[in-house]
């Protein structure tokens, strides 16, 4: 072979594999984190310096702060099953409560579920459109929740800045596709935060309310009990307000690890005394 030839094919070579093993996908992570004193009252008046974030233990450098005076995208999602004929109305008023809480700026969706996932409004500040939509709603059909709240996170997801989602259900998973922790792997990309409150059938059923609980930890949300439907309510308020309270940390992970579990820490290491709430890592 010419020698030119070989050199040049050689040069080639090794640049084709420099580039192959140089290309890395890079994706913003999104963490939402809570802060309270020791009294638990919220902590709001923190700053991106504050925060530090930690990728699989590997410092990461912060991109995206949103403190929580921003404006968030709110997924209101009802469990509309025949199981909830006789609470509904409650259901629907405390809604209407919710939508009152919320910053006028707030973008509020309104979902539903039962056999599949149904969207009665679309994210909006308008709230009479909202209001008008769960005054429709109808109890009827199975409960397809793993499934819903998969696709519901994903579509979600798309929204740019801050943004939740609220669950409400009493039951147990009887009609989805997805597995459980099929369906807690795929809220866990999204990273979006999922708050459930839980009524009914699910506090009597310990396996069922510890299947509902991971949902919500595991995406740095959490559950609430509810054991009388008078006090969705107020349930709806709390769960309302420590919402409004999270702030948005974003980092560009270099991971090239795919279909992985990568650990997440969040601290703060000049407020020793304060606690925080933040999801525990996200799947690749």
């Amino acid at each position: 072979m010419n020698i030119r030839l070989f050199l040049f094919l050689m040069f080639y070579a090794e640049l084709s594999w420099s580039q192959t093993t140089l290309k890395v996908d890079v994706r913003m992570i999104e963490v939402y984190a809570a802060v309270s004193d020791n009294r638990g009252r919220p902590v709001t008046n923190l700053q991106s310096e504050d925060f530090h974030v930690l990728e699989d233990n590997r410092p990461q450098q912060i991109r995206v702060f949103e403190p929580q005076s921003s404006a968030m995208t709110i997924a209101l999602l009802v469990d509309t099953t025949g199981s909830m004929a006789g609470d509904l109305p409650r259901i629907k008023n405390a809604v209407a409560r919710l939508l009152e809480a919320v910053k006028p700026e707030d973008n509020v969706g309104l979902f539903t579920f039962a056999s599949g996932l149904n969207r009665l409004s679309n994210f909006s500040t308008d709230r009479s459109t909202t209001l008008k939509a769960i005054f429709k709603a109808r109890a009827a059909g199975q409960t397809a929740l793993f499934d819903s709240l998969a696709l519901l996170s994903r579509q979600i997801s798309r929204n740019a800045g801050k943004k939740a989602i609220l669950l409400f259900t009493d039951g147990d998973d009887n009609s989805s596709v997805l597995s459980l922790e099929a369906s807690i792997k795929s809220v866990q990309r999204t990273g979006v935060p999922t708050y459930s409150v839980i009524y009914g059938r699910a506090l009597k059923d310990p396996s069922l309310f510890k299947r509902l609980e991971r949902i919500s930890i595991s995406t740095g949300g959490f559950s609430f009990k509810v054991n009388d439907a008078r006090e969705v309510a107020e349930a709806f308020a709390r769960v309302g307000q420590d919402m409004q309270n999270m702030y948005l940390i974003g980092y560009q992970s270099d991971s090239d690890n795919q279909d992985d579990w990568h650990g997440i820490k969040v601290i703060l290491p000049n407020h020793p005394k304060l606690k925080m709430r933040a999801k525990e890592g996200y799947w690749r």
